[in-house]
């Protein structure tokens, strides 16, 4: 039935976007109109707005109040001008105040959004009401920028070369723009009309006023954008960029004793170049040669006792720009990871080899990326996105001590091996859309390819030397934009030796050898493997005053496989659910605007076997004095999970309950704080855990912020994965035990902004984790309808706690490595910026860390493990980097 009902959805959505595709072009006409003057003289961005050319342009106005009153009289006046030639586009704003003295005019570094007096202008200059390009200057003249992606969905990572400036004046401030027109993308007409928008922020107050109506009802933004006219005959150019970099530095890392292979000091140097090309007016093509893909803040510190990997956001500037067009996401959950394109499996650190075989190594950090390009951009309708990448085949250096004599045996010699840990690989990814109907309905095709050259590396056991994905996307909204339908389809295919098909099958993501199952079966012969992906989401989602109501749902066969370029958690399932929302956005005398929403889900997998099921409920209201409350949770009536015996039989769970509040303080003030908090309680098993994270934000001064938060995690669960123990010509053991886990950390940023362009940075977060692990059980009767059925609580005589593999002794006992834990991490940086030219930057970078995971007794001890921690050897890297941007 849920395939039949999944499969009459997507024809129905079909139908509508056939039908509405050709919905007539005034349904979208903007209500305001602003016109453009070729520049006529001299332009200094100076944000002084003095020069004579600025009173050639119209003055706009009419600008609408967006909050806190929706579509009310601004109380501040705004206007603005527009000016272009055939290098730039110029925005001047006037931005009215008749008491500068309460501008808000903070000195932050670029990109951050803070809570001053600032005024947002956005290009949709290719016009298909679905992408823009937006750039903010705030009244110190601090720059931010961003893209706009289907229509609504936001990439802070896009970084533009521009200038700009600010002034305050005795009538409030002033605003002076110049965007290069090599920095926009847009159609080879003669004669140009752009989307555009205008809102400018008042810090006090935290008022918005928008020049295009843009209701907060409405979830659509670029949609909502007006029309610049009169941008005519722009010269072609030929948009050429060029930024080589270099990189010089030293780094210390402690070095075990004996370790024939590192040293203590190593000098790092790296030189590279990043290239953009303008193919025509609308597409861009991006290279890199031997790029450095250095981050300025590490990864957080995390345990992870699950199966599968942690996810870490890219941060890499290459695979950030353009990222729009290669987001491929599975799944409905708000900010899911999960999806065919993971940009970080481009040059990550390889696998190491088994660490039974070496007792020294010499491995690379990351995978060397010889050179990636991409093609990117939009012409009539259709959106364009290619990216390829080709990695390097990397070797270890392995060092095997020699073993000595026995009484028995003579000792084994010394073994040094250079075996390879990453093939020669090469990495494409397409992407391409269709936009119909003045941007309402979306179509579009996705494909992704991994291919490795795995003959004679000794990795074909582990590796697939094919991956394929491919997949269809269908956006369309209809019933002026009040309703929505989203549907995505995507199919994976993988290929390997039988050795490699087998891991895969084995893998966390799948468990085909699950004993129980009657959708997929293990089989060891099998050389690929293939799978389905589905989401949908169909409803009143768009432009509605109170109420929003849908229908989603998210399918996964068994055999889809994601991981060679993608992120993906698990597979076989298919999770229908009902959503409803009622907001009001119009304030009160107490409430400036509070939302309500719900959902019910249904969790099965192929077999099919009911999952879970339950209900879902968020509430958020902020107050009149800009205080921010938000709560929800989930009642979960569990039934059945396929994976916590990670390849054993599927394990009956009980119902659970998850809660969550947060509060947030004035952000307009200069000290504002916020509290999370959250837990979840099984009270059949006795399970609890809650987390509590605090953070304090503070204004020292006008250019110096600093942000501190605390965060405290505490588990008790008697259900915790421990251990399989294989036994000969018998079903295996599976372990659990009731682990007591504290993790604990400290996130501090300051940041110290000297001007615009110059600032330092400092970020520090020390991280403390322990587990101890009591009532270990043996997982016998996972199937049984009372908790206590299902294990078998083992006594000291019946398990011994061992050092190194699994195993079952002699006497018949279980064999079980120590479970316990203690681990300490400190990574820290410290980042002076200064862009010295528009686009020409130069870091200097202290990155300092230590790491200890001596074991104690795997319980948490916060003066012990503190001073553990500072007693632990550090690792100090010491570089500058300096780019250099070439337009040509």
């Amino acid at each position: 039935m849920v395939r039949f009902w999944f499969a009459a959805l997507v024809a129905l959505v079909v139908v509508i976007a056939a039908r509405e595709g050709a919905a007539r072009a005034d349904d979208l006409a903007p209500a305001v109109r602003a016109h453009a003057v070729r520049r006529t003289g001299p332009i200094a961005i100076d944000g002084q707005l003095d020069e004579a050319v600025w009173t050639t342009a119209p003055r706009q106005t009419g600008f609408v109040q967006r909050f806190p009153r929706d579509a009310a009289r601004p109380s501040l006046e705004t206007s603005f001008a527009i000016l272009y030639d055939d290098e730039a586009i110029f925005v001047g704003v006037w931005a009215a105040d008749p008491h500068p003295e309460l501008i808000r005019a903070l000195l932050t570094r670029r990109d951050v959004d803070s809570p001053a007096d600032a005024v947002t202008i956005a290009f949709d200059s290719y016009h298909d009401r679905r992408t823009a390009y937006v750039f903010q200057l705030n009244a110190a003249g601090v720059q931010r920028d961003m893209m706009l992606f289907d229509d609504s969905n936001q990439d802070d990572s896009w970084d533009a070369v521009w200038t700009a400036n600010a002034r305050v004046t005795a009538s409030g401030w002033t605003a002076e723009y110049r965007i290069p027109l090599s920095q926009l993308r847009f159609p080879s007409a003669d004669a140009q009309e752009w989307g555009f928008q205008l809102v400018r922020l008042i810090g006090r107050t935290g008022e918005q006023d928008s020049w295009s109506p843009w209701p907060r009802s409405t979830p659509q933004i670029v949609s909502k954008f007006g029309v610049v006219d009169g941008i005519d005959h722009l010269r072609a150019s030929r948009r050429l960029e060029l930024l080589p970099y270099a990189t010089g530095g030293v780094d210390r890392t402690p070095v075990a004793e004996g370790d024939p292979f590192n040293k203590r000091y190593n000098l790092r140097r790296n030189i590279g170049l990043d290239l953009k090309y303008g193919l025509g007016p609308a597409f861009t093509l991006s290279a890199t040669l031997n790029p450095d893909f250095g981050q300025v803040e590490a990864d957080p510190s995390k345990i992870n006792l699950s199966a599968n990997e942690l996810f870490f956001a890219e941060k890499r500037p290459f695979f950030l720009e353009g990222s729009d067009l290669f987001k491929l996401q599975i799944g409905n959950s708000d900010g899911s990871a999960e999806g065919a394109f993971y940009s970080r499996r481009i040059g990550a650190p390889p696998a190491q080899p088994d660490s039974t075989t070496f007792d020294y190594i010499k491995a690379p950090q990351a995978t060397t990326i010889y050179g990636a390009a991409k093609l990117t951009g939009k012409s009539d309708g259709w959106s364009v996105g290619v990216l390829d990448a080709v990695t390097g085949q990397e070797t270890a250096e392995t060092f095997k001590a020699a073993a000595p004599d026995t009484p028995d045996m003579p000792g084994a010699p010394a073994v040094q091996g250079s075996p390879v840990v990453a093939p020669l690989t090469n990495y494409a990814i397409a992407r391409v859309k269709r936009d119909f109907g003045e941007g309402k309905t979306s179509i579009g095709a996705s494909a992704t390819a991994v291919d490795r050259k795995l003959d004679g590396t000794g990795l074909e056991a582990t590796l697939h030397d094919q991956a394929y994905t491919g997949g269809l996307q269908l956006q369309h909204r209809w019933a002026d934009n009040a309703w929505t339908a989203n549907v995505n389809l995507l199919g994976s295919w993988v290929h390997g030796s039988p050795e490699a098909i087998a891991a895969t099958q084995e893998s966390a993501r799948h468990y085909f050898q699950r004993p129980d199952a009657t959708d997929a079966r293990f089989d060891p012969k099998r050389t690929s493997l293939s799978g389905l992906a589905a989401k949908w989401m169909v409803g009143q989602l768009g432009d509605t005053k109170h109420w929003r109501f849908g229908s989603g749902g998210d399918l996964r066969t068994p055999g889809l496989e994601l991981n060679d370029a993608g992120y993906q958690i698990n597979s076989d399932r298919v999770t229908p659910f009902l959503w409803g929302q009622y907001r009001e956005d119009a304030p009160g005398e107490h409430v400036l605007n509070w939302q309500v929403s719900s959902d019910v889900f249904l969790g099965s997998t192929f077999e099919p076997r009911v999952t879970d099921y339950g209900l879902e409920y968020n509430a958020s209201v902020q107050l009149a004095n800009y205080w921010s409350v938000s709560a929800g949770g989930n009642v979960d009536q569990a039934k059945w999970n396929t994976s916590a015996l990670r390849g054993g039989r599927a394990l009956r769970v009980d119902p659970a309950l998850f809660s969550y509040a947060y509060v947030q303080t004035d952000t307009r003030k200069p000290v504002w704080l916020s509290l999370n908090t959250y837990g979840s309680h099984n009270w059949t098993s006795g399970q609890l855990e809650g987390g509590l994270d605090l953070g304090a934000t503070i204004q020292a001064r006008e250019n110096v912020d600093v942000s501190i938060g605390p965060s405290v995690y505490a588990r008790n669960d008697p259900m915790q994965y421990v251990s399989e123990i294989p036994v000969m010509d018998g079903p295996s053991h599976f372990v659990f035990g009731r682990i007591h886990e504290t993790d604990v950390s400290l996130t501090l940023r300051v940041n110290w902004t000297f001007s615009p362009r110059l600032a330092l940075q400092v970020y520090a977060q020390p991280y403390i984790a322990s587990g101890h692990y009591g009532e270990l059980k043996d997982v016998n009767n996972p199937g049984a309808s009372r908790y206590a059925d299902r294990f078998h609580l083992l006594s000291g005589s019946e398990y011994q706690l061992v050092d190194g593999d699994s195993a079952v002794l002699p006497d018949g006992t279980l064999g079980i490595t120590r479970p316990d834990f203690n681990f300490r991490q400190l990574r820290s940086t410290l980042v002076l910026r200064w862009e010295y030219r528009p686009g020409s930057t130069v870091f200097a970078i202290w990155s300092h860390g230590r790491t200890s995971d001596t074991f104690d007794d795997g319980r948490f001890r916060i003066g012990r493990d503190l001073s553990d921690l500072g007693s632990a050897a550090s690792e100090n890297v010491v570089m500058v980097k300096a780019n250099y941007w070439i337009g040509l």
